[in-house]
């Protein structure tokens, strides 16, 4: 505990209500957040400094095992809510404490951002049954509502801030209401059609992909897909059989794509997908494995069996002369444009 920080003896009462997090949520019983003997934990270690640039040795005391069997609604779940940029509405559940936050894979919750130290912070709970927030001498700084803290006790409703614009919103809150958060999340960042990521989230992901991969020298590239003739599906069939269409492509790319692709609804019947780490050679086997696979599976609709292909563009940051977004996306597109021309159904990775 930093020096002054009165000693805590007893819970404070918990207060009767408490205002939901989105605007015009009628206000509810908040869950009891009483720590019985049962659920009292022994104090946290701390961190020696000399650990601060190796990976922290720290002792993980579980969470899960309040909420193992059939889900107690009523459980209390502590999380993060994100609060800027591209992963705004994230939510990420405090299920392990120590809860370690940094630029570090080895952190609880990793954020790969400049101002970001490897080790950055820390959040805890004390024997009373209190959240702290701890500072691990990072270079930029850990906020509380904007004051910089070595470390300092947080309550629902926190603002929390790491390094330059990593900001976070931390409650106390129950799994029904963080079911709510993630689906409210899942709802502004997906296409309702097909599942994929929609345009606006895809636009904020390019440009952090380009930004990371420009401050590693690692590959991105991307893969634009556009369905062959959609226009003729919906003449010929009708605009049901063209959703099921768009669905089942959706559907039938995602199977091939890694966890970390980003696979995005670009437009009408434009897909694009994200390849961190990945060539324009390796961009351009997914663009003939993605389209084989929708060539190989005519799709059914109505009982009809729907013939379906498309084409690819390509490009990665390699063929940028100043890397950034606007431009993979101008360079795949051009490429996207000749695969049509020279006659669809096909992946064009140059030109």
């Amino acid at each position: 505990m930093v020096k002054g920080t009165p000693t805590m003896t007893s819970r404070p009462p918990d207060r009767d209500q408490r205002q939901a997090w989105l605007p015009g949520e009628p206000t509810r019983p908040k869950a009891s957040s009483a720590v019985t003997d049962k659920s009292m934990r022994p104090p946290l270690p701390s961190l020696p400094e000399s650990e601060f640039d190796d990976e922290p040795r720290t002792t993980e005391v579980s969470l899960r095992s309040e909420f193992a069997g059939i889900p107690n609604l009523g459980a209390e779940r502590a999380l993060l809510l994100r609060m800027d940029g591209v992963h705004a509405g994230l939510v990420i559940a405090i299920e392990t404490l120590p809860f370690t936050i940094g630029r570090h894979a080895t952190n609880a919750l990793r954020i790969d951002e400049e101002s970001i130290s490897r080790f950055h912070a820390r959040i805890s709970r004390d024997e009373q049954g209190y959240f702290w927030v701890e500072d691990l001498r990072s270079r930029n700084g850990t906020f509380v509502a904007s004051e910089r803290v070595e470390k300092r006790r947080i309550e629902d409703g926190a603002w929390l801030s790491f390094g330059a614009q990593a900001s976070f919103r931390f409650t106390v809150t129950d799994l029904r209401e963080e079911r709510l958060f993630r689906r409210l999340y899942e709802s502004s960042t997906r296409d309702a059609l097909t599942g994929a990521y929609n345009r606006l989230h895809f636009d904020e992901r390019l440009r952090a992909e380009v930004a990371f991969a420009a401050r590693h020298s690692s590959d991105t590239s991307l893969a634009l897909l556009d369905i062959d003739h959609f226009k003729r599906v919906n003449d010929t069939y009708g605009h049901q059989v063209g959703d099921v269409v768009l669905s089942e492509v959706a559907k039938l790319s995602l199977r091939s794509l890694r966890t970390e692709d980003v696979f995005a609804r670009f437009g009408g019947e434009e897909f694009a997908v994200i390849l961190r780490g990945i060539t324009l050679a390796g961009a351009r086997k997914l663009g003939e494995r993605l389209r084989m696979a929708i060539e190989a599976h005519p799709i059914m609709a109505n009982g009809q069996a729907v013939p379906v292909t498309f084409s690819v563009g390509c490009a990665s940051i390699t063929c940028t002369d100043k890397p950034s977004a606007e431009e993979l996306i101008r360079i795949a597109d051009r490429r996207l444009y000749l695969a049509k021309a020279q006659g669809r159904n096909r992946v064009v990775a140059e030109g």
